[in-house]
């Protein structure tokens, strides 16, 4: 009776050993895990591309989207959103045509804490995690789109930079306090 009690105890001092080990050796089996950002996947044009969702204010479904003559690239129009006129991009790297609404179209509200500006997405796909780390950085990507695109992922999904795109195409807060 001594052998079936000597290997249970064995076995048992064997798993509290593994379950002992620091925590950093778990991280690190874990790395991709740890380094997965959630993203949302969208089709902009002919392209997939994400968009990390802590700056995703809200998917917005608009019935139309007003033009605005002579608005320089990449402002396509603005919608009317929750009482506000909001000013909305196409970032696309190819679009053929004008932007068509359609019942998949769908406005990305980006922004910090507010909404900034909303972007065009021919269709709203999947939210994703994402290592960021997988994004391979693309030598031949247009100047216009150079400072707000981080990379390529090996299933050629773009990863772009929201707080680049931010900091890039918010408009500017100016003060409506009183003038000395």
């Amino acid at each position: 009776m001594n052998g079936p009690d000597i290997s249970a105890r064995t076995i048992l001092q064997e798993r509290a050993r593994q379950l002992a080990r620091p925590l950093a050796q778990i991280v690190d089996r874990n790395f991709a895990v740890t380094n997965a950002t959630s993203v949302l996947v969208a089709r902009l044009g002919d392209e997939r591309a994400s968009i990390a969702l802590d700056h995703i204010i809200e998917v917005y479904r608009t019935p139309s989207l007003t033009p605005i003559p002579g608005a320089r690239t990449p402002v396509v129009g603005v919608i009317a959103w929750r009482g506000r006129v909001l000013t909305v991009l196409d970032i696309a790297h190819s679009r053929s045509g004008q932007i068509t609404i359609t019942e998949a179209t769908r406005i990305l509200i980006i922004g910090q804490r507010t909404a900034a500006f909303g972007i065009v997405a021919d269709e709203v796909d999947d939210v994703e995690d994402l290592n960021t780390q997988e994004a391979v950085p693309v030598e031949d990507v247009s100047p216009a789109r150079r400072e707000f695109v981080r990379g390529v992922t090996a299933n050629a999904l773009v990863v772009l930079d929201a707080a680049a795109l931010i900091a890039r195409f918010a408009p500017t807060q100016h003060s409506t306090g009183i003038r000395e």
